[in-house]
């Protein structure tokens, strides 16, 4: 309190949760304090930290033995979806407290008290990662939330569409309406030097639609023998302008045309992927033995490498309506590259010096 070197009032350590984006809830013990303070988070290493607070620990009534609560349904509309997950998260953050039988309702963890876990518990179970509170006296029968998520089944045929060399307004926004029609998500691999103020338009509808945004460098040159500093600059600067036009950091990095080395894979602090290609960079192909191409060489767990940016003519996103269709009717599932590997259980490791072709 008072500076980054006043009163310490509490020690929390954060050990590795695999990646930069990969969040987990943490949570520790502070002294007693009174007044109004000015609080100081002083870090010992690199942390990515989404947000805190500070819980009075509210305590959930218990219901009496006539009362049947379906817990999680906060809002009792006999549903469990994203609005519960809004009303729990305002409560927490002292906006909108809730009190009563939506209050008992809101210990899903079933400790007593209503919290951070039960907000983290909450949301794991809208992504479909658990099935079931411990405070559920019955199994819950949620309703679809209103984004469509990824299979659960770590069995179930999984692919990843992902795209390299934009953004475009003109061009993007084709695969963009593919991927619309179809009520699939994608990776989009942008080129840094077109991520600016004249696509802002088109990064936003790629992160409003549900997608996933990764470095592509900030050039189309190689960079399999540019030198550590250039290197580091070209993905540094990709990423500061992913962060500022989508409000993300990428976990994944596509190397111009997938040229690698050892020094590239040593300062690149991100995860490679490569991926199954369709020759749609080749002006000739069309979207017949694009889609072939895809369609014939796709297993469980594969990533698919296409481009929603090359010379016209460029046939991709009407490839799109060839293959996807068809890998839905043979029980493919279409994810984002970060899903793929959480439904893979593969950890998503900077350190491990590997590019992907496919998970696991």
């Amino acid at each position: 309190m008072g500076s980054a070197s006043g009163t310490l009032i509490g020690t929390l350590t954060v050990p590795s949760t695999g990646g930069w984006n990969d969040y987990e809830e943490k949570s520790c013990s502070i002294t007693n304090t009174t007044g109004l303070n000015d609080l100081y988070l002083v870090f010992s290493g690199p942390v990515n930290i989404d947000y805190f607070i500070f819980d009075s620990t509210s305590v959930a009534p218990t219901p009496t033995p006539q009362q049947s609560l379906l817990v999680g349904d906060i809002n009792g509309d006999e549903k469990i979806n994203s609005t519960d997950y809004s009303i729990l998260k305002r409560h927490i953050l002292n906006i909108n407290r809730i009190s009563g039988d939506a209050l008992a309702r809101a210990d899903v963890n079933g400790d007593g008290k209503v919290d951070s876990t039960d907000l983290m518990m909450l949301h794991r179970y809208l992504l479909g990662v658990i099935t079931s509170f411990p405070g559920n006296n019955q199994q819950p029968s949620p309703s679809p939330i209103p984004s469509p998520q990824p299979t659960i089944n770590p069995n179930a045929k999984l692919v990843a569409l992902t795209f390299d060399d934009g953004p475009d307004n003109v061009l993007t926004a084709r695969v963009l309406d593919r991927l619309d029609k179809y009520n699939v998500k994608a990776t989009f691999m942008v080129v840094g030097q077109r991520v600016n103020d004249s696509t802002a338009a088109t990064i936003k509808r790629i992160v409003n639609s549900g997608h996933e945004i990764g470095n592509h460098s900030w050039g189309y040159s190689g960079m399999a023998n540019m030198s550590p500093a250039d290197i580091r600059k070209s993905i540094a600067d990709t990423n500061a302008a992913i962060q500022k036009y989508a409000g993300t950091t990428p976990k994944f990095f596509r190397p111009p045309n997938l040229e690698t080395s050892p020094t590239l894979f040593n300062n690149v602090d991100l995860v490679f992927v490569s991926g199954l290609t369709a020759n749609d960079w080749i002006q000739s192909t069309t979207a017949q033995q694009r889609a072939s191409a895809i369609i014939n060489g796709v297993k469980d767990g594969t990533i698919i490498l296409l481009h929603d940016v090359q010379p016209e003519p460029h046939p991709t996103p009407e490839a799109l309506d060839i293959i996807i269709p068809t890998l839905k009717s043979q029980g493919y599932e279409f994810v984002t590259l970060s899903e793929l590997f959480r439904l893979k259980g593969v950890p998503i490791d900077p350190s491990v010096k590997k590019m992907y072709y496919s998970v696991p």
